[in-house]
């Protein structure tokens, strides 16, 4: 068993190497809906252009305005965050109240990730086809938490590389294997110590 997962690795590690997708990976048993393109691709257009930072937010929008014009800051920005997340956090309860719910494309299929690196995307399953391109949605806990839209190819039955995010998932996508990488770097600190 050990000898086929150093093959993986060892595969993997050849896979990333020659599709110039040098990057550490780093375990995110994350949940993922995707569907195939194929004639879907304005909808699924819309809907990541829909789920951008600002667009369904008036008071992010706000924020990003102020912030544009220079007029924050600094010291506020923690506290401003916080109160546009409450923000949200009743206009979603308000929602419900309503029976409203937000409604997104429908996706052919959900699977669990079992890594991820910057631009790299490996799923637990062998669940892609090589060379398809696929929409996905991403929960990911981030602060706001949200669903992160994504477009992405398949290079291998398991693996695929992100070729579309919107800027602001890009970076919090980044800060979110960052800090799983400290993670893992205290653990097993905490492991040599015990």
């Amino acid at each position: 068993m050990a000898i086929l997962v150093l093959y993986f690795y060892y595969l993997l590690f050849w896979i990333i190497y020659l599709n110039d997708l040098a990057t550490r990976l780093v375990k995110a048993p994350l949940k993922i809906e995707f569907s195939k393109i194929d004639n879907n691709y304005d909808t699924f257009k819309i809907e990541f252009d829909l789920l951008s930072e600002n667009n369904d937010d008036p008071i992010g929008l706000w924020l990003k305005n102020i912030r544009a014009r220079g007029k924050m800051i600094d010291e506020n920005e923690p506290l401003l965050q916080l109160l546009i997340e409450l923000h949200r956090k009743i206009d979603i309860l308000n929602a419900r109240f309503d029976s409203e719910s937000k409604e997104y494309a429908k996706l052919d299929s959900s699977c669990n990730l079992d890594s991820i690196g910057h631009n790299i995307l490996v799923f637990g399953d062998d669940c892609l086809e090589i060379g398809e391109r696929y929409y996905s949605r991403l929960d990911i806990s981030v602060f706001p938490t949200r669903k992160m839209p994504i477009f992405f190819e398949a290079f291998s039955k398991k693996q695929a590389k992100i070729i579309l995010m919107h800027s602001r998932d890009i970076s919090d996508f980044d800060g979110y294997i960052a800090s799983k990488e400290r993670a893992n770097i205290r653990e097993e600190k905490l492991k040599n110590k015990i």
